[in-house]
């Protein structure tokens, strides 16, 4: 078994080296019959965004539309252009609750595209290729599979591959800048003292996990393609946290995790850095740093200005709720969790991969994550949001917990 282990590490990482660069860009646009090539509309800026219908993408679409007075392109997989605009409308609703003229905006200068990023070419006929490869002005590419338990090989299609396509049409047509919302998870456990903005684990260290090996492949093609002269941007958040008024839709592993600890009445005693920002806050943020030309070419950390932990967090989570915790070492806390958790728990279907990473996640106790670039040129922006409060941060995680009936 030990054998087999280090022959499919192996495979897997000769894989990644493999991947980690970008294929040869397409071809310059044919032209149309008419002798001219295909393109959309120069009555506005024009944006292609990717993962429109996620956690993240219904606040960036927001965000676009209030920051900017483009026209956004939205990838999204359906069959048609009444079904994408129907599931962004939907996410939309559910995510945003969107107001009247965010509504209004949804129809006049948003552009649903059926297409697949697991597909050649995005899944688009060559013809709405040109139209966007000679119309884009800016591309935000913001989606991924995100799962802890898949290996490389599994999300490689989405998270890989959707990425060489997008930097291919990057290439093509029109010059384009690139906006690619990756995570700190490219650092894998590391556990290096600081994680600084301008590193990016060339050295392929501690990456074990397919969801932190496909996005740190993914960075790395970008990072080529700007070696080839495209103008990038990477934006590294960590754990995106619900709005502080319970917006959003995603069940991830942080709200699992919270609230399976208020279930049982348990917490983790550890000095891990916890960089919870709300979803809507990144979203923001990463808009209001993205339109400073300055920031071309840098990557910034979306992560919290001051440091926290979990013993911070329950704190505030015991004064809220009146709950009274016991509080374990983390080397005790994942004993306690393998004995208390059963399915009807939200965290159960993470419970191998939290028991396989405790020895990992031990190691990164006095890791912290350097974010002076992303500070400065969110601050330099008048659109730029500063964190909330730890507690109201929580306070939305609460509120989201008890608006989904997890809590």
């Amino acid at each position: 078994l030990a054998r087999m282990r280090e022959q499919h590490r192996a495979e897997e990482h000769a894989m990644m080296v493999s991947d980690r660069t970008i294929s040869t860009p397409l071809a310059p646009p044919v032209a149309t019959a008419a002798g001219r090539v295909a393109s959309v509309s120069r009555s506005a800026p024009q944006v292609l965004l990717t993962g429109g219908t996620g956690f993240l993408g219904p606040f960036l679409l927001r965000s676009l539309l209030e920051q900017t007075e483009s026209t956004v392109h939205v990838v999204i997989r359906a069959t048609t252009v009444d079904e994408a605009r129907g599931r962004i409308r939907n996410v939309l609703r559910q995510a945003l609750a969107p107001a009247d003229s965010l509504a209004a905006q949804l129809e006049k200068r948003v552009i649903p595209i059926c297409g697949d990023l697991e597909r050649p070419g995005l899944g688009v006929t060559r013809e709405v290729w040109d139209a966007l490869a000679c119309g884009i002005d800016t591309i935000y590419h913001n989606a991924a599979t995100v799962n802890y338990l898949f290996n490389y090989a599994t999300m490689r299609a989405a998270n890989v591959l959707g990425t060489d396509e997008l930097l291919r049409l990057a290439f093509a047509g029109r010059p384009k800048q690139f906006n690619h919302i990756s995570t700190t998870f490219i650092f894998g456990w590391a556990t290096k003292p600081v994680l600084h903005e301008a590193d990016s684990n060339a050295g392929m260290e501690r990456l074990d996990f397919g969801y932190s090996q496909t996005k740190w492949v993914a960075e790395q093609k970008v990072l080529d393609a700007a070696s080839r002269g495209l103008e990038t941007r990477i934006f590294r958040p960590s754990l995106i946290t619900p709005t502080t008024a319970g917006g959003g839709t995603n069940v991830d592993i942080t709200i699992r995790l919270i609230a399976f600890m208020i279930k049982h009445g348990i917490g983790v005693d550890t000095l891990n850095q916890v960089s919870f920002v709300p979803v809507d806050v990144t979203a923001n943020n990463i808009v209001a740093v993205a339109y400073q030309p300055a920031t071309v070419g840098r990557t910034f950390h979306v992560t919290r200005d001051d440091y926290a932990n979990m013993v911070d967090v329950i704190r505030i989570i015991g004064a809220r709720t009146g709950r009274r915790f016991q509080l374990f070492p983390l080397r005790e806390f994942v004993p306690e969790v393998i004995r208390r958790c059963t399915r009807d728990d939200l965290l159960f279907p993470l419970l191998d991969f939290l028991i396989g990473s405790v020895d990992n996640i031990s190691a990164m106790e006095f890791k912290r994550y350097d974010n002076a670039s992303y500070q400065n040129a969110r601050d330099a922006s008048p659109r730029g949001m500063p964190d909330p409060s730890l507690a109201h941060t929580v306070d939305g995680i609460l509120a989201f917990m008890t608006r989904n009936g997890i809590w």
